[in-house]
């Protein structure tokens, strides 16, 4: 009754600009609602096509899986030609590889690949040197999808390694074939070999070889039917032959070679125990067949021989570049992976020759495979020259020259010595610093260090120098600058190489210095470092500037057994991360369920991975939504305190008309006053109207 006794006290235009605005309230209020409906529906739009489109690529990936089948069916199943094509060997081999990959490898079959393919996915890689953009175009793969089974299947190769690598066999000795009987107890032979990588631009001018290639250089030791016995990748180009052996060696899993064993090398190596190099300055590589070039002392006889055998590492090391066409040019990997391919493609190559009757590539060799016995024993962890085994080497050649050419007339003949150069301090100065003039040059620009043509430019700055010394680019400059790295880096490698605590540099006698027994246990690993005790080398200082950076370290040098360890380690880290806090970590699980547990805990954690993903994703919408409703009820809130406001002030004029006492202009700066302010509008409506005069006086005379 109230309210309708205040609204007929209302005019009619008061009425219905109070019912506009209420009107208005009420299609905010319904607009913000719908859009908060429409919201709601936008999501469960989402959640139904997500399940609509899940079941279509369910049944997309069925068709895609069957058509894949039958590709990789054509590519390894069809035909022993078409596989050994693509990938470098038969069906019988690939089948059994992709059995023992599973079996000691780890390498298994997921939800959307099986082994088979990738496996042909990573030796069609190898065979071709396919980027990833064509392998994800020929087996219709996603790039991502190709890269992580290729790094799989390459550290499951690794793990075979053990299996892989040939047990060296000593020659026998009843042995009749003519490249071996000479060398009783022999293991095989072991080279050095160049692969060309691609490596950051600061690390070039370490991995530079003598060639000028960005190589690295692997070590590779094989036995007499041309399986590896073990292999050394990740040095740099610039590091010689003899320090790659030397580390090899020295290595937690390096080479073992037992006493009264040993391997054939070439003249680049030291000819000490355990491995046997030729004769410096004699004939090497002569042909047996060849009339005209017969040997004709024991030394030049014993370097043919030697020659015939040892070629084995350099066949081998051809046929390993021919079968893989990764190893012949560079990769787009990282160093690191890189050097764990070479790894795989020297096992592969091994499995391929034990397996398959008739090697592809090398359809002549001879692949019958002996089992190997352990050779047991000491093994060598240096190499240094001695008497003994000089002479030893001696007494063969004489006895394998003497049993074949008793009859034959030997001839000495006189080798000529080339012509030398003996270089004054003076001129070792000045070719130091036109050699430091040269790589301030070109040091903004490491790729172009040390390019083709430097060896004319470091000659036309010492002409301009010493113009009467004569002194030109080959021989002269080209020989001594050999030297005087060499010399550098022999002391470098004392100052700051590993294990070298206890040597120092004498900045005024320009020399290494060290203790006598530092001296003496270094030196009986490192011959070279002998001719440096005490001599001074005026140059290291400039040197450094030009060879440090440069200097081979053999950080990334790995063997398969250390990449083993390596993947070994990783996954145990990565299993400790799995456990919950409260498991105790010293419970050892059982070796049968060992791999279930593994394989539910990791399925478990992608199951928990993709709830907390969408538990993620509703907590953000419930947010949005509840943003939104707050919005909405503020907006109401205040558009209802508004209307409350504008319905209490139209009331405050007909309140003050009640009061005679009041007059116009008093009136009116009422109004002004109390409309100002919601508080006051309450106050002045909630009086008896007996006292509002009174309060509406001190109010415009400012009494409170």
């Amino acid at each position: 009754m109230l309210l309708f006794a205040v609204m007929a006290r209302l005019s009619l235009a008061t009425r219905n600009r109070i019912k506009k605005r209420k009107l208005v309230l009420v299609v905010m209020f319904w607009l913000d609602m719908l859009h908060i409906v429409s919201m709601f529906f936008q999501l469960l739009c989402f959640i139904v096509e997500y399940r609509v489109r899940k079941r279509s690529l369910k049944a997309t990936y069925g068709h895609d899986f069957h058509s894949r089948r039958g590709e990789i069916h054509r590519l390894c199943y069809e035909s022993d030609e078409t596989c050994i094509n693509q990938l470098r060997m038969n069906r019988n081999a690939f089948t059994r590889l992709c059995g023992m990959l599973e079996r000691i490898g780890g390498l298994k079959d997921t939800k959307h690949m099986l082994v088979d393919e990738q496996v042909a996915m990573f030796l069609h890689t190898l065979a071709h040197h396919e980027k990833n953009r064509v392998i994800k175009h020929h087996f219709r793969r996603s790039g991502e999808t190709v890269s992580r089974y290729f790094n799989d299947v390459l550290h499951a190769i690794i793990r075979l390694q053990g299996e892989l690598f040939k047990k060296p066999e000593p020659v026998p000795e009843n042995s009749s074939d003519e490249r071996w009987k000479w060398f009783k107890n022999c293991l095989g032979a072991l080279d050095g070999t160049y692969i060309r990588v691609r490596v950051p631009l600061e690390d070039k001018p370490r991995y530079r070889n003598r060639k000028g290639e960005i190589a690295t250089n692997v070590l590779g030791v094989c036995s007499q039917d041309m399986q590896f016995i073990y292999v050394l990748p990740g040095w740099e180009g610039s590091a010689a032959d003899g320090r790659v052996l030397r580390n090899a060696i020295s290595r937690r899993n390096g080479l073992r070679v037992p006493h009264g064993y040993y391997y054939l090398v070439d003249a680049g190596y030291t000819n000490g125990e355990g491995f046997l190099a030729p004769y410096r300055g004699q004939r090497y590589h002569l042909n047996d067949w060849r009339d005209g070039q017969q040997p004709r002392t024991p030394e030049e006889f014993f370097n043919m021989k030697h020659s015939s055998a040892r070629n084995v590492i350099e066949r081998c090391f051809g046929l390993l570049k021919i079968r893989w066409a990764i190893l012949r040019s560079p990769s787009f990997f990282p160093i690191k992976t890189q050097n764990r391919i070479i790894m795989a493609c020297c096992l592969l190559h091994n499995f391929i020759r034990r397996v398959m009757a008739v090697d592809p590539v090398e359809e002549e060799l001879d692949n019958d495979e002996q089992l190997a016995e352990e050779i047991n024993g000491d093994p060598i962890t240096h190499i240094e020259t001695s008497n003994e085994w000089s002479a030893w080497r001696t007494n063969l050649a004489n006895e394998m020259f003497n049993s074949i050419w008793r009859d034959m007339e030997t001839t000495v003949l006189d080798s000529q010595d080339p012509s030398k150069r003996k270089w004054t301090p003076a001129e070792d100065i000045k070719l130091v610093e036109a050699l430091v003039e040269y790589h301030h040059e070109k040091e903004g620009s490491p790729e172009n260090k040390f390019k083709p043509g430097y060896l004319k430019i470091l000659e036309g700055k010492i002409s301009t120098k010493l113009p009467n010394a004569g002194l030109r680019a080959k021989p002269h400059i080209e020989s001594r600058l050999r030297t005087l790295k060499r010399e550098f880096q022999v002391i470098h490698e004392m100052l700051t190489g590993p294990n070298t605590s206890g040597f120092g540099w004498d900045t005024m006698r320009k020399c290494v210095t060290a203790e006598n027994d530092v001296w003496d246990a270094y030196v009986q690993s490192h011959k070279g470092a002998a001719a440096c005790r005490n001599k001074s080398f005026p140059h290291y200082e400039d040197l450094c500037i030009v060879y440090a950076k440069d200097h081979a370290t053999g950080k990334d040098a790995q063997a398969p057994a250390d990449v083993v360890e390596e993947l070994e380690a990783k996954k145990n880290d990565d299993n400790l991360d799995d456990i919950p806090e409260d498991v105790d970590c010293t419970q050892t699980p059982t070796p049968g369920s060992n791999g279930e547990e593994q394989n539910a805990r990791k399925k478990k954690r992608r199951i928990q991975s993709g709830e907390d993903n969408m538990v993620e994703a509703m907590k953000e919408v419930t947010i949005i939504l509840a943003t939104q409703l707050k919005d909405a009820s503020d907006n109401l809130s205040k558009a209802v305190i508004g209307v409350v406001a504008a319905e209490s002030r139209s009331k405050i004029n007909d309140e003050l008309l009640k009061l005679p006492g009041l007059t116009t202009k008093e009136r009116h700066k009422a109004t002004k006053l109390i409309a100002c302010q919601h508080e006051l509008i309450d106050v002045f409506l909630s009086m008896l109207d007996v006292e509002k005069e009174e309060w509406v006086k001190g109010l415009i005379n400012g009494d409170f």
